[in-house]
């Protein structure tokens, strides 16, 4: 499916699916501060590790047509949206003694503005990856815990990090919440 015509069909009908199960999953005991963990100290895009066990756990084996889509168009909204938008959210947090306290008010009013603007360009990203899901036919008719770790690790492998043991707690400590999803 060409970007224009993923992106007018988004516009019209946005899927959800995927954005639900992310918040269902993200409330979870645990499995905010793991997902932050891995964003933090392995600069991991969480909703790609969402995609992924989303995937695996209603669809099945991500094949890597959907895995490369995935990946390219995240990399360039993360650098170029995302990013930005956490980087000057987090920057306000660090600097926010070095402003007059008459303004907190109107200071704090526009760091929430931008972490609202920061999740629905989030929320865009993860429509974007549905539409790539929902527009391929799944390789496998296998759903659950183990296809959706294999899926986690087809996504690490393509960015080119080991899963090693601190990570690999954190990632499952995620994935172990799917039963609860």
């Amino acid at each position: 499916m060409s970007d224009a015509l993923t992106q007018a069909s988004i516009m019209s009908n946005p899927p959800s699916k995927f954005w639900d199960f992310s918040l269902d999953l993200y409330n979870k005991p645990e499995v905010s501060e793991a997902c932050l963990q891995l964003q933090n100290s392995y600069g991991l895009d969480v909703n790609l590790i969402l995609f992924c066990l989303w995937y695996g756990h209603q669809i099945g084996e991500i094949n890597e047509n959907i895995l490369q889509q995935a990946l390219q168009f995240s990399h360039s909204w993360k650098q170029d949206v995302v990013q930005p938008l956490r980087d000057t959210r987090s920057r306000m947090k660090a600097s926010r003694q070095q402003f007059p306290a008459t303004g907190n008010s109107q200071f704090d009013t526009l760091r929430d503005h931008i972490k609202l603007n920061e999740l629905a360009a989030e929320n865009y990203q993860q429509q974007i990856l549905e539409a790539y899901a929902l527009a391929d036919k799944p390789t496998s008719e296998k759903t659950g815990f183990e296809v959706a770790d294999g899926n986690l690790n087809r996504f690490l492998a393509a960015v080119g990090i080991q899963r090693e043991a601190p990570m690999n707690r954190l990632l499952l400590k995620i994935a172990h919440a799917l039963n609860s999803v």
